[in-house]
């Protein structure tokens, strides 16, 4: 049996481009979980399973993403996050890599592989 690369939260709001990613993600091998909320990946990382690496909706809510990376942050410090935004916003103050919305999937999963390397070779 083979195991999944790793283990990624998408957290979108919208449902079909949740679905969308988790297909996508998948299909590259990865175990995908997602969450439709900020409560929902706060559900998900607190899971047993664990989560290598969140692509993280900006404009998630309950509670809003500019609120939640700060507290991912302080829960979860070695969590690898990939925001996902849409054009103009204002989210590198954050402090974590981003990606535009906008229909490339192959950017989103570049910067996922990224990522999940940078953070492999810092162990």
């Amino acid at each position: 049996m083979n195991r999944p690369k790793a283990t990624l939260c998408i957290a979108e709001r919208n449902a079909n481009i949740r679905e969308l990613l988790r297909r996508e993600f998948a299909r590259e091998g990865y175990g995908v979980v997602t969450a439709g909320s900020g409560a929902e990946v706060l559900m998900r990382l607190a899971s047993p399973a664990g989560v290598d690496l969140l692509v993280l909706d900006d404009e998630i809510a309950d509670p809003d993403g500019g609120s939640l990376v700060p507290l991912l942050t302080r829960l979860y410090p070695e969590l690898a996050v990939v925001l996902h935004v849409y054009a103009g916003a204002d989210a590198a103050g954050l402090g974590r890599r981003q990606v535009e919305k906008g229909g490339d999937f192959e950017r989103l999963k570049a910067a996922v592989g990224e990522v999940l390397g940078a953070k492999a070779q810092a162990k």
